[in-house]
This record gives C-alpha cells, structure tokens and sequence, in this order.
C-alpha cells in the first residue's frame, strides 16, 4: 500500500501580514540596524548600562517567577545550549 500525503495547503509559521508590519515599523518599535546580535557588541555599545540593567531586570524576574530548579548535571551528558 502506499504512503497518503495529505493535500492541505501548509500555512506561514509567521504571518504575511505581521512580516510587513516588522518591516514598516522596525524603528518604532526600536528594531534598528545598530542594535547589537551579542553579548560583546552589548558591551562594546555606547548604551550598555541599559542593556546591562535590562538582563539584570530579566534575571530577577526570572528568580522571582520561580522560573527554574537548579539541579545536579549528570556525567556524560551534554548539556544544550542557549541564546
């Protein structure tokens, strides 16, 4: 017997129209080219006290959400990364 594919049309995992708006407002919302995409080009930043206070604010909320357990890690398991 052979293998049924199904024939529905797969949508956008991000809408059209939300793609557009990013690009008609990346700088009000303040998605701009200067931005920095790492931790060094945060720190190197002429803002980085901001940006230092932002993680700071995420951070404490985090811990006061009760957003984690910290555990033991096993040996010999590799532990998955993060952004």
């Amino acid at each position: 017997m052979p293998l049924r594919r199904s024939v529905r049309k797969r949508k956008n995992s991000i809408p059209y129209d939300y793609i557009i708006f990013l690009l008609e407002h990346e700088g009000d919302i303040g998605l701009t080219e200067d931005n920095p995409t790492n931790y060094c080009q945060t720190m190197c930043s002429s803002n980085s006290q901001n940006w230092v206070d932002v993680m700071k604010d995420e951070m404490k909320s985090m811990q006061d959400n009760d957003v984690w357990n910290l555990v033991e890690f096993p040996k010999g398991v590799k532990p998955i990364g993060c952004k």
